[in-house]
């Protein structure tokens, strides 16, 4: 006689969802611990240097995007900063 398997849908192993989300909220506390230290990157057009020069490379020109500092306020400081606002707004 033959043995028919029955076709289950529970895995041997379940998910793991807890080790994740602990993952996952280490990274968010380090990524915001990160913005909190340094607030700014450097301009990703200009790679930090404040300008850039044109394709022949004899005229520089200040970078319009950081405004010449070479420096962005990062997107994790930004949504922090944004928040602050609307709690001293509630205020």
């Amino acid at each position: 006689m033959r043995h028919l398997l029955a076709a289950t849908a529970t895995p041997d192993h379940p998910m793991p969802w807890g080790w994740i989300l602990g993952a996952l909220t280490i990274a968010a506390v380090g990524y915001a611990a990160s913005c909190w230290w340094w607030p700014f990157a450097c301009c990703r057009r200009c790679d930090g240097k404040g300008r850039f020069a044109r394709a022949d490379s004899k005229v520089w020109r200040v970078c319009r995007r950081c405004k010449g500092s070479g420096s962005r306020l990062r997107t994790g400081r930004r949504v922090w900063n944004r928040f602050a606002r609307v709690r001293q707004a509630g205020q």
